[in-house]
């Protein structure tokens, strides 16, 4: 093929003869001669025409080649060069050869003469890159199975490690290597790890290499491939004699992110020479594991997003749920204890009222370092929402959990209240929060600024706050302004404190508890005094902007509580009345045993009542098809729980749930009559009053 290019060179533009430099075997990137003969050709670092078409990627005209640096000084005259033009040959995205076209006589080299040669190099070069296709084709080589290998291997797992294995071995396979290692940098400190290795000892991982050490280190000195036939006289080698044996070595560099990230090496204990296919092979699994970094990378901070509160750094609410459970499953396993913390800040709204969010946010991130400072490697926090933070310590007790809650009080100043619940067998993740909870709830109705522990005696004391909260006076005062404002509230109201008091009774609550869910039902609505009275007033359906305002009002309702010592009790339960079971609910999107229990049995009454109802834009639904809706409802938007006490309490039993794709009518399987199961109920409620 060269004989055919040099004879349409001659015809063409007249050349006398020409030469095909090859690629270096010494260093990646710098053209050599393809005879000793020609050593007039060679070049370093210097100007030269083959540096400048490696450089530019363009043909270089020389048409004094007596005067030029583009060839040694002197070796033109010696050898007959008047005029020069260095051709690049290019094929699969890359420089592959330097053509090199003379003139015995000097002359001027024209653009016509430049397009000409370069066509010609054009269609050498696709006619190289046929003869190489063909032959890989051909040979079905070793080294490209390698890389298939190689390269298969990214799809089949995420972690990192083991895919940086499986390309280590396959380097090793691919060249017939006695060893071979990845390299990773660490940019904080400026050196590299070894990472992955085949058949290298055991020692070698996690061997730490400066730049200059070995082939590897001089690839991160240079960020170029490096190639030895004398690995033992290579710098610093003195400090690892476990690898003293080996004697030849390639090694490649990692790019990702326009940094060099690592480095792939292979290494034989004879001397071998290393073919340009050789190095081809390694970048191309060089390619790969940047590749499988790259991902690695990518996919562990898209964990690190999905685990952690962008405002604070520490876990999410969703994280430190999947920790919980997987520490139960441990403690449960292995028989060691686990403390739980749950610490609300006290007083944090005054702190975004008064000074703005950013204070507010500046605080919570201050809290989430210190909270870190005084726990363990292995233990974990969390921004549960809001305010509130969730510790896990795993191996702890209830003493131990209390000591560390004590210390985080009063790293943070004394100004927050805390609950510390201790895992027992039997108790699963929901519990262990809802006995934390209790506990916090202890310390913030006894005084703030305390750190209370779940047991018994914090459920008596519990139920004696809340048999004392809620004045009657002043609950039927604000219910009377309710009534005022919105005539539909009082009928609705009774209604629904008369099946809340009832379902509250049929979950077991003490009657302190009891009658504080029933005042905060009578109360539910408070909200609404801070809501536009056109808006109460209106008799069809709310449109968006309209339900984005009255969706408020549970916030609204905390407020106004909230303002009152007798009625701040009532306030959580008001502002989660619209909390759904599964977490869609709002205004906080709390789910499950976060929501208050009481919360939980409004939001069920108030929907039954809702729905047998008649309203202006819309009819009462039968009861059949009001207790389909609830049981369908069940587990996603109410307590399960709370669903089967309201309808043992109205007297319907379990009903066979309708196929509605089958076209059977909700009115197909009616329940009993309510009538039928009154005394189903607790001691001192009737159904309707």
């Amino acid at each position: 093929m060269f004989a055919a290019l040099e004879g349409a060179l001659r015809t063409m533009i007249g050349a006398d003869r020409a030469r095909l430099l090859a690629i270096s075997q010494d260093h990646r990137g710098a053209f050599g001669p393809a005879t000793e003969a020609d050593d007039y050709l060679r070049f370093n670092e210097g100007p030269s025409g083959t540096a400048t078409v490696l450089r530019t990627g363009r043909a270089f005209a020389v048409s004094d080649a007596l005067t030029s640096d583009a060839i040694v000084p002197g070796r033109a005259q010696q050898h007959g060069i008047a005029s020069a033009l260095f051709v690049p040959l290019a094929w699969n995205g890359e420089i592959r050869d330097v053509l090199l076209i003379a003139w015995d006589e000097r002359r001027e080299i024209s653009e016509e003469d430049v397009r000409d040669a370069q066509l010609l190099a054009d269609q050498a070069a696709a006619g190289y890159a046929r003869l190489e296709a063909e032959e890989r084709r051909a040979t079905g080589s070793l080294q490209d199975r390698a890389v298939v290998r190689a390269a298969r291997a990214l799809g089949q797992s995420l972690d990192l490690q083991e895919v940086l294995q499986t390309l280590v071995d396959e380097a090793a396979l691919a060249l017939d290597g006695d060893e071979s290692g990845v390299y990773l940098a660490d940019l904080e400190h400026g050196d590299a790890v070894a990472t992955a290795g085949y058949r290298v000892p055991a020692s070698w991982v996690g061997l730490r290499v400066e730049p200059g050490e070995g082939a590897a280190g001089r690839v991160f000195e240079t960020g170029k491939p490096f190639i030895t036939q004398d690995y033992q006289q290579l710098g610093g080698m003195r400090n690892h004699p476990a690898r003293s044996e080996l004697m030849t070595a390639v090694s490649v560099p990692m790019y990702w992110d326009d940094e060099l990230r690592g480095a792939l090496s292979v290494a034989w204990k004879s001397r071998r020479f290393v073919h340009d296919e050789d190095v081809r092979t390694l970048e191309a699994i060089a390619g790969l594991a940047t590749v499988a970094c790259r991902n690695a990378e990518a996919f562990e901070h898209v964990q690190h997003v999905a685990r952690t509160d962008a405002l604070t750094g520490v876990l999410n609410h969703g994280a430190m749920q999947l920790r919980i459970r997987e520490e139960i499953a441990r403690a449960r396993r292995d028989g060691h204890p686990l403390g739980a913390v749950i610490l609300d800040l006290d007083d944090f709204k005054g702190v975004n009222d008064t000074q703005g969010h950013a204070a507010g946010d500046e605080l919570l991130r201050t809290v989430a370092r210190a909270l870190q400072g005084e726990l363990r490697p292995y233990d974990q926090v969390a921004r549960y929402g809001g305010d509130e933070f969730v510790l896990l310590l795993p191996g702890s007790d209830e003493e131990m959990t209390a000591q560390v809650a004590e210390r985080c009080r009063d790293a943070i100043g004394g100004k927050c209240s805390i609950g510390v619940a201790a895992w027992h067998d039997g108790l699963d993740s929901d519990g262990l929060l809802e006995q934390a909870d209790r506990a916090l709830m202890l310390a913030k109705r006894t005084g703030k600024g305390r750190v209370a522990v779940a047991n018994p005696e914090v459920e008596r004391e519990l139920a004696l706050l809340q048999s004392r909260s809620g004045s009657p006076a002043a609950v039927q005062a604000l219910a009377a302004a309710i009534e005022e404002r919105d005539n539909y509230t009082h009928e609705h109201t009774q209604e629904l404190v008369r099946l809340a008091r009832g379902v509250a009774m049929m979950l077991g609550l003490d009657s302190g508890h009891v009658e504080r869910i029933a005042h905060a039902a009578l109360l539910h609505d408070v909200g609404k005094l801070g809501m536009p009275e056109e808006l109460l007033e209106k008799d069809g359906p709310l449109t968006r902007e309209e339900w984005e305002v009255m969706s408020e009002h549970p916030i609204v309702g905390e407020r106004i509580l909230a303002r009152t010592k007798e009625l701040a009790a009532l306030a959580p339960i008001v502002r989660h009345e619209h909390e759904h079971w599964n977490g869609t609910g709002y205004p906080d999107g709390l789910e499950r045993a976060r929501i208050p229990v009481g919360s939980r049995v409004i939001l069920a009454c108030h929907a039954y009542v809702a729905m047998t109802t008649e309203r202006p834009y819309r009819p009462a639904l039968t009861p059949a098809q009001t207790v389909y809706e609830l049981r369908a409802g069940a587990g996603s938007k109410y307590d399960p729980d709370v669903i089967d006490a309201l309808l043992d309490l109205l007297g319907h039993d379990k009903p066979q749930v309708p196929d509605r794709a089958a076209g059977v009518k909700l009115a197909a399987a009616p329940p009993k009559e309510p009538t039928s199961r009154r005394s189903a109920g607790p001691p001192g409620w009737a159904p309707g009053g």
